[in-house]
């Protein structure tokens, strides 16, 4: 990128005296932001200044092209009252996709009684609720505007519904926080915990991408079914933001109806708008979730593919103690952690077990499908893992799990729930 260096300080200080002496109202303080106080500046960045005022509420903004440097330069001057831009800093920023802001400044000039309390070196704002209500009302939006057939309509609900998606995706999230609108769209996008194609999806409902209007449709309905499984365990945070029946809602499947019921144009049948995703490696303490189904993992199956031939970042103490099937594989005996019940049995390969250890999500290799899955992905039937620990062969390991919801792809609490008739005599 082509940088520029920063205008030196007898530039600021004398823009600093310049919008002193020509202000309408007493200045308490003079600050300076944006890509100069980042020290990030380019040849055509602006000069972004903050005057504060004091009396009466009161906003206003100005502009000016000073030379610098043999070059014309925009000041770009926002002028506010000093308690609403102190209380300002207090809400969330409109163009940060609900993500918390900590922005540098520098400040120019302050009045005395002013400047312990806006001599900040950095502008911090709170991350915004999460607006689950709003995205579920805003995915309703699209649905009619499909329905009308009217593109319009459906893109500028969609670009709506992306800039709210990453606060409800928030609560799931490590916390981060951003500097400029540019690091806002970068982190919303590059969210660790997320639904499978969420990018894309992102990028197609924020006009970045082409598509027809069932595209764009299909990729706000991802966004939106693919969030609710991943926010259910911080039902209490929705219910603090939007009261206990959203919460309840969440919880209880009414909100995955309801955004079934949208999926089904005016007339027509039900829609599947599900495709198939390729699956992103984990980063190291954080999971990802993928495209498929929950199903049962059981018999033998030779001529199924075998885990793909690549390195695992299996702890190596770990790899040497296992005993594999000669398609890479050990058994997962999974159980409910403070209650003891068997709830299913899957198969994992070396790297579905290194995720499990470092995600904290039961991830599984699909022999009949040949692709890892996480459990609960698709289902929102969840295994937060407890303890794993490996049976004294090295052939098997026991996944101590919170279930939540139904293990078995049949809707059963647990896959074992069909009892067999046991006729030989116990002797003691």
């Amino acid at each position: 990128m082509d940088h520029a260096p920063s205008p030196d300080s007898g530039f600021f200080e004398a823009w600093a005296a310049r919008l002193r002496a020509t202000a309408d109202r007493p200045v308490v303080g003079i600050l300076l932001r944006g890509s100069h106080a980042r020290q990030a500046a380019t040849a055509h960045s602006d000069v972004d200044v903050d005057v504060l005022v004091g009396g009466a509420p009161y906003a206003a903004r100005r502009a000016y092209f000073a030379e610098h440097s043999g070059r014309l330069t925009h000041v770009s001057v926002a002028a506010r009252d000093i308690r609403s831009w102190v209380d300002r800093l207090g809400e969330p920023a409109d163009w940060a996709f609900g993500l918390p802001v900590t922005a540098p400044a520098r400040l120019l000039w302050a009045d005395p009684h002013w400047r312990n309390r806006i001599d900040l070196p950095v502008l911090c704002q709170p991350a915004d609720e999460p607006r689950l209500e709003e995205l579920i009302a805003t995915l309703g939006k699209v649905a009619s505007a499909r329905d009308a057939e009217d593109p319009l309509g459906a893109r500028l609900a969609a670009a709506d519904l992306a800039r709210l998606c990453p606060s409800v995706l928030r609560l799931a999230n490590p916390s981060v926080r951003v500097v400029s609108r540019r690091s806002a769209f970068a982190a919303a996008l590059d969210l660790p915990v997320a639904p499978a194609g969420y990018r894309k999806d992102m990028l197609r409902c924020l006009g970045l991408r082409p598509g027809s209007i069932g595209q764009l449709w299909a990729a706000a309905a991802r966004l939106v079914t693919g969030t609710l499984p991943l926010i259910r365990r911080y039902a209490a945070e929705v219910a603090a933001a939007a009261g206990p029946d959203l919460a309840d809602a969440l919880l209880d499947g009414r909100l995955d109806r309801y955004v079934t019921q949208l999926g089904r144009p005016a007339g027509g049948p039900p829609t599947d708008n599900r495709e198939p995703a390729q699956v992103p490696a984990p980063r190291t303490g954080q999971w990802v979730t993928v495209s498929v189904p929950d199903e049962p993992v059981t018999g033998d199956h030779p001529d199924q593919p075998a885990p793909p031939d690549r390195p695992s970042r299996l702890d190596p103490a770990i790899v040497a103690r296992l005993r594999r099937t000669p398609d890479g594989l050990v058994a997962a005996v999974v159980r409910q952690h403070d209650s003891g019940e068997v709830l299913m049995v899957a198969w994992m390969d070396d790297e579905a077990l290194h995720r499990t250890l470092t995600t904290g999500r039961a991830t599984y290799w699909s022999r009949s499908r040949g692709e890892y899955w996480v459990k609960g992905a698709t289902s929102g039937h969840h295994q937060y893992v407890r303890s794993v620990a490996l049976d004294c062969d090295g052939d098997a390991v026991l996944v101590s799990v919170d279930q939540v919801g139904a293990a078995c792809h049949t809707g059963q609490r647990t896959c074992f729930f069909t009892e067999l008739p046991v006729t030989g005599e116990v002797t003691s």
